[in-house]
């Protein structure tokens, strides 16, 4: 799905499993690799990219985003990393904020 605002590719449904920041990070890989879509540049949002996507009431599910997006993803991981850098920030789908959590933490794309 483009996104006109920020001229963004997203995908609709992320994985289908949760992962860690690595695993995230080799899966994002893989899907280059392939050339997912037709594209081989995908990666992880920025904070400010996937803070765009909040609605600011529930949608989809109890969730604070579109409900052209998979409600199964509670929650994403972005590419920004806190200052101590074993954090990355989150965006949480169900409460419809942000947070910093640990990097070996299981969560999805």
């Amino acid at each position: 799905m483009i996104d006109t605002a920020s001229d963004l590719m997203w995908q609709q449904c992320g994985s289908e499993k949760s992962m860690n920041f690595e695993v995230t990070k080799k899966w994002i890989e893989d899907l280059n690799h392939i050339s997912y879509r037709g594209y081989n540049d995908w990666r992880l949002p920025t904070l400010e990219e996937a803070m765009s996507l909040m609605e600011p009431t529930q949608k989809n599910a109890g969730l604070y985003i579109n409900p052209r997006f998979d409600s199964k993803q509670m929650w994403i991981w972005t590419a920004d990393l806190e200052k101590d850098v074993s954090r990355a920030w989150v965006l949480v789908l169900d409460p419809g904020n942000c947070l910093g959590d640990l990097l070996d933490y299981y969560g999805f794309v």
